[in-house]
């Protein structure tokens, strides 16, 4: 068989098997954190969260019109497709580094490959709806268009790939300003082959003409904005509003603002990710590919290395909870160090005085490596069973009577319930409001589109906030004081202006600032707030509690603490009973939800 079938077999296998065990272990439903907004986003064609990925959001839409089951399945089938994509790409990239054709070759990449589909940070990537999977697709397509551009210039041709890398770096701009660090690396490598000649003015004049084409993807904002989608997130659609939303500006506070305690803590933790993605007994192969590449081609270490640097350095100062995927750039790099480690070695093992059935033995055990990764996180990646999500905000939804208004606190409750109402239309009458979004001044936009009533009984306290909050938000003077006092005057006024003509709900755990002078009495989920505090009788709904007691069930640090607010609000019911001599209705609920408790 031919080196090129064999690659050929190799691909399709590596896609299969990516396939089959992404699918067997895809989220059915919304998922915790941006799943839902994302899902929204792409179905209606919104403005996402900061910095807005239209590039995610014009491909997401493509998706919500397959004819195959409900929405977010259609979304969460485009991550598992992006990942697998994005996997084949690597296989190319190992092969193209390693410039022999041989069955060592396509073996080395091809583990190398799969090595990197079954580490914990990719694979969560692959089963559900966010961004990074399409951003790691991203670098790969670079990375391997460099490469095929550097062929290319050493045969004498070249001009063409390298106008189409610049455009498709440009257009990856249009899903996650990330792609930014991948930059130094890429002109590294173009100063090292073009040298004087990058920067002839005519050919940098198509090069900025071929960069700014993929980047004008970005007018998506400001002409979708303009037409007052559902979520507007931003409001883009003026110069400053564009820059503050596209630069992420509401994420500042977080990013190079860690002290030096806070750095080398985030150093561990990227050091502790690491081997979890990559258990030690890889760590060799990594040295080996190092020296392998260093021997060979130092321009392209140097290339490999500029990348994981300058990926490491923006994560690392980056303190946000959820940043495993940040350093998917790092883990991106070490896994083609490990393919050329394994090449490495196979080529010597070929080269030893050994026996050929022996030598191909012992290569071919080597496919034990990425087995052993699949087995070891196929529990934690499995995600068919996950419904914590829906099942939460459903049982929020239960937990409150018609035409109702919630204020919540976390984005992990509010970003599941856009899609349960915007997708699957579920509870229209209640109105749910994120006290954390009620900062921003877009947000006062969306609450009047969708819920004038609301909106108007307290305009005279949100109209004052947003004069003050706009001034903060286009970096004119403003007083940190005044706009606290009147973002709580706001909330207080969505609760209390709203309170004859609507039931009044909130989840603000901890929150002693918002709704104080209102009785707060336990009702499932939430509380309802009510003018004096006496005994409101109350019928418990029966929750849909799937997967809460099943162990077989994996559930992440952030599951467990968002399934904490059920042992906390039923504990709560159950005191306020026993406060108002309830006796036998309180040992009823304790008696139903025992096994909840106890957790």
């Amino acid at each position: 068989m031919s080196f090129q079938r064999k690659t050929t077999f190799a691909c399709i296998l590596l896609l299969l098997t990516d396939f089959l065990v992404y699918f067997r272990t895809l989220a059915p439903v919304v998922q915790f954190i941006d799943s839902g907004e994302l899902a929204v986003v792409c179905k209606t064609l919104g403005i996402a969260h900061p910095t807005g990925y239209p590039l995610y959001t014009l491909l997401g839409r493509l998706f919500t019109l397959l004819p195959i089951r409900d929405i977010i399945f259609r979304v969460n089938l485009f991550s598992l497709l992006l990942v697998c994509l994005a996997n084949l790409f690597l296989f190319f990239i190992v092969l193209k580094l390693l410039e022999n054709e041989s069955d060592v070759t396509i073996w080395a990449a091809f583990l190398a490959s799969l090595v990197f589909s079954f580490t914990p940070t990719l694979w969560s990537q692959a089963t559900s709806n966010e961004v990074y999977g399409l951003n790691v697709f991203c670098y790969n397509l670079i990375i391997c268009l460099l490469l095929i551009w550097r062929e290319k210039l050493q045969k004498g041709g070249g001009s063409k790939i390298l106008y189409l890398l610049i455009f498709v770096y440009g257009l990856c701009f249009g899903n996650h300003m990330m792609i930014v660090l991948l930059l130094p690396a890429v002109l590294f490598i173009l100063l090292c082959y073009k040298k004087k000649s990058l920067f002839d003015p005519e050919r940098l004049l198509f090069y900025i003409i071929f960069f700014i084409l993929g980047l004008s993807l970005y007018v998506y904002l400001p002409i979708r904005s303009a037409q007052n989608p559902l979520l507007n997130w931003d409001s883009p659609e003026n110069w400053l509003a564009f820059k503050r939303h596209v630069s992420g500006w509401q994420y500042k506070a977080w990013m190079f603002s860690a002290s030096s305690e806070q750095l080398f803590s985030n150093l561990g933790m990227f050091g502790k990710l690491f081997f979890h993605n990559f258990p030690l007994y890889l760590l060799p192969f990594t040295f080996l590919g190092i020296w392998k590449l260093a021997v060979k081609d130092r321009k392209l270490l140097v290339f490999f290395l500029i990348f994981f640097f300058f990926a490491l350095i923006y994560a690392v100062n980056y303190s946000i909870p959820d940043i495993d995927a940040y350093f998917l750039g790092c883990f991106l790099v070490n896994v083609i160090f490990v393919g050329n480690g394994f090449f490495f070695l196979f080529q010597n093992l070929r080269r030893a005085k050994l026996h050929q059935i022996i030598s191909a033995g012992i290569i071919f055990l080597f496919i034990f490596f990425p087995l052993v990764l699949l087995k070891k996180n196929y529990f934690e990646q499995d995600k068919s069973q996950s419904y914590f999500a829906c099942d939460l905000n459903s049982n929020i939804l239960r937990s409150t009577k018609k035409d109702g208004l919630l204020l919540t606190q976390l984005w992990g409750h509010y970003a599941p319930w856009l899609y349960l109402r915007y997708i699957e239309f579920k509870r229209p009458d209640l109105v749910v409001l994120s006290r954390d979004l009620c900062v921003y001044s877009w947000y006062a936009d969306y609450v009047k589109r969708n819920y004038p009533q609301v909106y108007r009984n307290s305009e005279d306290l949100i109209e004052p906030y947003i004069e003050e909050i706009s001034r903060y938000e286009n970096s004119q003077p403003y007083d940190k004081d005044i706009i606290r006092e009147r973002y709580l005057n706001m909330l207080d006024g969505y609760l209390l202006r709203n309170l004859n003509q609507r039931r009044i709900y909130e989840n603000l755990v901890g929150e002693q600032d918002v709704g104080y002078m209102l009785a707060k009495i336990p009702e499932g989920l939430v509380y309802a707030l009510k003018d004096t505090l006496t005994y409101y009788p109350y019928d418990f709904p029966d929750f849909r509690l799937r997967g809460v007691a099943d162990k077989n069930v994996y559930r992440d640090e952030r599951t467990r603490l968002f399934l904490l607010v059920y042992p906390l609000m039923i504990g709560e019911r159950i005191r306020y009973l026993q406060q108002f001599r309830m006796a036998d209705e309180a040992q009823a609920l304790s008696e139903k939800y025992a096994k909840l408790l106890q957790k």
